[in-house]
């Protein structure tokens, strides 16, 4: 209940509410109560709420404040008809309802004292002066008025006793308009406002319409006057509801439940209320309620809306269960009411997988869910194999390895492979009846495949997974699984390799065992790092060849050329080969007016593009400029405005070798040659290297086949995956981009496939240089093979260079 309180002060009149308390009072500067006479900052008292209940608090202890005619020395709490006086001032406090009414005014006491009655005339004369005739009968009346004074004279002396022992009694009750019933004996006398009560037990029964009643005993004893103090309280209103259609309901207020009385009706306290009103299989209603109260019957009429929908079933086959959040509803065909929000539905029919569907529903809003086919309950598939730890695929689904118990679709025809590395794979059809159980074993037999095998040096033993083999070499028939050979030799460093043949496709392997001597100067070579940086910022690795290799190509090699003659080298000599190729940024350092230019409407000139359009000498020249950096020997020559290599060739930077470049290409990592710089065949299946692509399909003629690799011209060096990736990082742009100047001149070989030749640097003298590594013009296959050989004696808009020194 919230009250307003209307101020009638010095002020004028003013109107607080209970969330502007306290009130203080003292002068105007408070804007609360003013007393006259009192200084602007001066604060007398406060009125403040504690529980709902208001009281008085002095806030100066020298100020002399009386509450209902007793000193105020602390708090006081107010109630309807007290009155506070301050001063000459009196402040009185009246409760009406929802309004407490607070008046000013001033107080002044009568302290004169009461005046003594003036003396009577006398009507009668004396007796000496009246008429003998008049004398007798004014005897007899004299006694008649001794009889009447003594008389009153006992009258007054037993009210006076009656006074003395009586106690002044004085109820005050809120609302004033209550009735009092004083009950006792004897019995009280109303006086003046107050009751004369004798000592002794009395009971007060205090009653008004819409209040409850109250009933008091009293313990009187004689003393000074009593006052007794009672606040009736409200009787709440009598609320009904009357649901449509009638249900039972829920009432809520203030999100606290308020249950029906023994007479039906809800019991709420007047003023506005906030109702919500629920029901189990209705939606939830708020209103708002102005409630009468003191006892008053309101009535209240309700149209109730429905919290469900009607949702319809249906199921192939019929008469299938249907379950609504565990409950079960009904059999298909089937339309239910479902209350409203987010269900589990199972739809269930033995002999046939339950269907769990999840469905939202929404109040008035039908719908039917669709059809559900029933599917037949799974049958069991017991399945083993010889040997075990075969891998099971049921079509193109893998459920794991053999043996393995599997739960599938019953009335379905089912295909199953079973497949292990090193075995044949076997297949079976079957079909499974509902709750069928059908055990299988399947049986796998052994898988072999053929390799060639070619160890070196002769006289090596060779054992395969851990049993000595009678051969050493040449054509081995082995398990199509992993296989562990170890080849061995006394004096040589024994190597274990894994071998994973492939049924029907042949595959070489070479092996080469190190001696404990060559181990030994390996071990030496280790301390030579394994990446060195450039004086430019060049990254390079170190390579170690550790076999010989067979450059060229076979006759049968398609897109072979006829330069591509076989030819058996060895490289003994450790070098080092840059990662990447030499940037427009990197040879601008050296020749800063150089530029790479454009071609078929591609500009080549970007910092990270590789340097085009450069000779053989400017390369060689660059790779002088960068020993000088370092205080490297010099690797080239400049004789009559060429370039020559220096004999025998030192440590500085050069150009690779081919023989070089061929090995890192086909061999690095790799135990054969390699035919592509990428894994499989032609064309590339993925972005791999900058070639001859749709990129460029306006201009040239031979075209990778549906490639795209993003570039016209060339591309920033390393934008595609290294070939051959290494610990170090790997080398990139060996397929495409820029093709390389090589160090050789160049020349053909034919006739010396079995000729091996150690280190070779290529003739002395020649036109012409070689060119290795095809660029962004080529997309043949001829052009894209790791074998192919070019040559030019000047620069191209497609050609650049790497750089390479020897490492020791």
């Amino acid at each position: 209940m919230s009250r307003e309180y209307y101020i009638h002060d010095a002020s004028g009149q003013r109107k607080l509410n209970e969330l502007e308390l306290p009130i203080r009072v003292g002068g105007k500067k408070h804007n609360g109560i003013v007393i006259p006479g009192v200084a602007a900052d001066k604060l007398l008292a406060i009125i403040a709420l504690a529980d709902g209940h208001a009281y008085i608090q002095p806030a100066d202890a020298m100020a002399s404040i009386f509450h209902n005619d007793e000193r105020l020395a602390d708090s006081a709490w107010l109630k309807s008809g007290d009155r506070v006086q301050i001063g000459d001032n009196m402040i009185s406090w009246d409760v009406q309802g929802d309004r407490v009414l607070i008046n000013v005014q001033q107080h002044k006491l009568d302290i004169t004292r009461p005046r003594p009655p003036k003396q009577a005339r006398q009507l009668v004369p004396p007796v000496d002066e009246l008429p003998v005739s008049e004398k007798a009968p004014l005897a007899s009346e004299h006694k008649g008025l001794k009889r009447s004074v003594i008389v009153i004279v006992s009258i007054l002396v037993l009210l006076a006793a009656y006074l003395l022992v009586a106690t002044s009694v004085v109820v005050k009750v809120e609302p004033a308009a209550a009735e009092v019933d004083f009950k006792g004996f004897p019995p009280a006398i109303s006086f003046g406002g107050a009751r004369l009560v004798f000592p002794g037990n009395y009971s007060v029964n205090i009653s008004a319409k819409g209040y409850q009643a109250v009933d008091a005993s009293l313990d009187i004893n004689m003393g000074p006057p009593l006052e007794f103090s009672y606040v009736l309280a409200e009787l709440p209103g009598l609320i009904s509801l009357k649901p449509d259609p009638t249900v039972a309901l829920q009432l809520f207020v203030d999100d606290v439940e308020v249950l029906v009385n023994a007479g039906g009706h809800y019991e709420l306290q007047r003023g506005t209320q906030l109702l919500q009103v629920e029901s189990v299989r209705y939606l939830p209603q708020q209103l708002e309620l102005e409630v009468t109260g003191f006892g008053a019957e309101q009535s209240l009429d309700l149209s109730l809306v429905p919290a469900w929908a009607v949702v319809s079933f249906s199921s192939v086959p019929a008469g299938a269960e249907v379950t609504v959040d565990g409950e079960v509803v009904g059999m298909t065909p089937l339309q239910v009411e479902i209350l409203q929000g987010q269900h589990e539905i199972v739809i269930h029919k033995p002999g046939f997988k339950k269907i769990t569907l999840f469905r939202s529903v929404e109040p008035g809003v039908d719908f039917s869910v669709a059809e559900v086919q029933l599917e037949p309950v799974d049958g069991t598939l017991v399945l083993s194999s010889t040997p075990a730890g075969a891998s099971i695929l049921i079509g193109d689904k893998f459920l794991g390895t053999t043996p393995q118990t599997l739960q599938l679709a019953a009335e379905s025809e089912h295909h199953l492979r079973l497949s292990k590395s090193g075995y044949i794979a076997v297949e079976k059809v079957f079909t499974l009846a509902a709750e069928e159980e059908l055990t299988v074993m399947l049986s796998l037999g052994i898988e072999y495949a053929t390799v060639f095998l070619n160890i070196r040096p002769s006289g090596s033993s060779l054992s395969i997974n851990g049993k000595k083999s009678d051969k050493s070499g040449g054509r081995i028939r082995l398990q199509t699984r992993k296989n562990t050979l170890k080849v061995s030799k006394p004096g040589y460093i024994s190597k274990t390799l894994s071998v994973t043949p492939r049924a029907g496709v042949s595959q070489n392997i070479e092996v080469q065992l190190v001696s404990e001597k060559q181990q030994q100067a390996m071990a030496k070579a280790a301390a030579t790092p394994s990446v060195k940086m450039t004086a430019a910022g060049q990254k390079m690795e170190l390579i170690r060849p550790a076999d010989k290799l067979k450059m060229g190509a076979s006759r049968r090699d398609a897109g072979r050329r006829a330069n591509e003659s076989q030819r058996l080298v060895e490289l003994q000599r450790p070098f080092y080969l840059a990662q990447y190729e030499v940037t427009n940024l990197d040879f601008s350092q050296f020749k800063p007016a150089h530029n790479s230019g454009s071609a078929d409407s591609a500009m080549l000139n970007g910092n990270t593009q590789p340097v085009v359009n450069v000779s053989w000498d400017d390369a060689a020249r660059y790779c002088n400029w960068l020993s000088k950096k370092e205080g490297l020997p010099l690797a080239y020559t400049e004789v009559s405005g060429h370039m020559q290599a220096s004999t025998p060739m030192n440590t500085g930077y050069r150009l690779p070798s081919e023989a070089e470049w061929t090995w890192v290409a086909r061999r690095q990592g790799q135990l054969i040659e390699q035919r592509y710089p990428w894994q499989g065949l032609y064309p590339p299946t993925t972005k791999n290297g900058n070639y001859a692509d749709a990129q460029i399909a306006d201009t040239l003629a031979d075209i990778v086949p549906a490639y795209d690799d993003g570039y016209r011209g060339t591309a920033p060096v390393g934008s595609y995956p290294p070939w051959p990736a290494t610990s170090a990082g790997g080398f990139y742009d060996f397929g495409g981009n820029a093709a390389e100047w090589m160090h050789d001149h160049y020349a053909v070989y034919p006739g010396e496939a079995a000729r091996l030749v150690v280190d070779p640097m290529g003739p002395p003298t020649g036109k012409h240089h070689v060119v290795r590594g095809s660029s962004w013009r080529h997309g043949s296959i001829s052009e894209l093979r790791l074998s192919y050989r070019d040559y030019s004696a000047k620069p191209r808009a497609d050609l650049g260079f790497r750089i390479a020194r020897y490492a020791e």
